[in-house]
């Protein structure tokens, strides 16, 4: 079995960067934002890499989120490259306080058949609430005085 437990050579700081650039690149770019099996793939051989993932079992083949990958928020950060099952999606956005109750039933009620339509919107809005939260803490914990 091959897992990957070398963290790359990377810091959080450019780990972060990086998954910033990767989710630019899939929610504002010109593709669609709900990724293809090939899309899926090289971004996870990316993030195993990285060092935010590991695999933990060949057959069926298992995976799960490094300790990195926690404190980094990975999962939110797999809603933001659509490289999630669209179903879990609001499930995600909702655990992180990034949708309204009303809006989680809304779209789990919903009987929109293309998800990209659905959810993409939602998914911006959360990832332009979630930047504004983690800058802020940032500042805060930068500057303790404030």
């Amino acid at each position: 079995m091959t897992t990957t437990t070398e963290l790359s050579a990377m810091n959080k700081a450019e780990i972060i960067a990086e998954l910033e650039k990767m989710v630019v690149a899939r929610l504002f770019g010109g593709q669609p934002w709900l990724a293809d099996p090939e899309t899926c793939s090289a971004i996870w051989r990316k993030l195993i890499q990285m060092g935010l993932l590991e695999q933990v079992r060949d057959e069926p083949p298992r995976w799960r989120t490094t300790p990195l990958g926690k404190e980094l928020d990975l999962d939110l950060f797999l809603v933001f490259m659509g490289v999630i099952c669209e179903w879990d999606v609001p499930i995600t956005l909702n655990e992180y306080g990034l949708l309204t109750e009303p809006e989680f039933d809304a779209i789990i009620e919903s009987s929109e058949a293309d998800a990209e339509t659905l959810l993409s919107g939602y998914v911006k809005r959360a990832y332009f609430d979630y930047r504004k939260a983690a800058k802020f803490c940032t500042d805060i914990s930068s500057n303790p005085s404030n």
